[in-house]
């Protein structure tokens, strides 16, 4: 069979025996001559794949999670895989019985205002972080969430707020410092963006996290427009 029989059988069966006989044949016509049809189907044989992967990983976070159901890693990995597979709202179904069931447990709310960011459903992601905050006002999980909320409803103030609240309650957890590079560069504020990300580096470096430093020093270049 050719590759592109070969992509058609591995899109329809999902063999993955198809997928490891086609790629090689992609990657070579690819490199004999760059041809539109080739670099698109290549693409999609790759994204086929990809999203194999995804499912065999919600799986495997499924299982994690009856195995251990305190582990929480495995709750956000499940929410976040299944955005990913553009399927949010089968996390916020489950979230939402598990959040009914249990409304005096802090760590539901914090998992149902997840699956809301990670579907966009950002007023009821507001809404659930809220809940929780009503429950345990100084929770920081809870808080980056409501400032994720609020950064989706346009109020980029209050979302820098509850980040720099979170980073306050939680020193340890320096998502919500990513959190504030991202918007500060998506409004605009390129300087303030800057600091965020030297804000990053200093915080790994402290910690002796000096993998974790590449990413960020490649972050700072790019938005000071130094390019290498």
């Amino acid at each position: 069979m050719d590759r592109r029989e070969l992509l058609e059988r591995y899109e329809a069966l999902g063999d993955e025996r198809d997928f490891v006989a086609a790629k090689p044949l992609y990657e070579q016509a690819l490199d004999e001559a760059e041809d539109a049809r080739d670099l698109c189907d290549f693409g999609y044989l790759l994204e086929c794949h990809g999203r194999s992967e995804l499912r065999h990983a919600v799986a495997l976070y499924e299982r994690a999670i009856e195995l251990d159901p305190a582990y929480d890693k495995s709750h956000y990995q499940l929410i976040v895989a299944r955005a990913a597979l553009r399927e949010p709202e089968r996390a916020v179904a489950v979230y939402e019985l598990r959040a009914a069931a249990s409304p005096g447990e802090v760590r539901e709310h914090r998992f149902l205002a997840q699956a809301y960011l990670a579907a966009h459903a950002f007023e009821k992601a507001r809404e659930a972080a809220d809940a929780g905050l009503a429950l345990a006002s100084d929770d920081a999980a809870l808080t980056a969430s409501r400032g994720e909320a609020k950064a989706g409803l346009g109020d980029t103030e209050g979302a820098l707020a509850d980040w720099r609240l979170a980073l306050e309650l939680e020193p340890e957890d320096i998502g919500a410092l990513y959190s504030s590079a991202f918007l500060l560069e998506r409004e605009g504020r390129v300087a303030e963006a800057a600091e965020a990300w030297q804000e990053i580096i200093a915080w790994n470096e402290a910690r002796g996290f000096e993998l974790q430093t590449a990413w960020p020093k490649q972050e700072l270049d790019r938005v000071r427009g130094v390019t290498t």
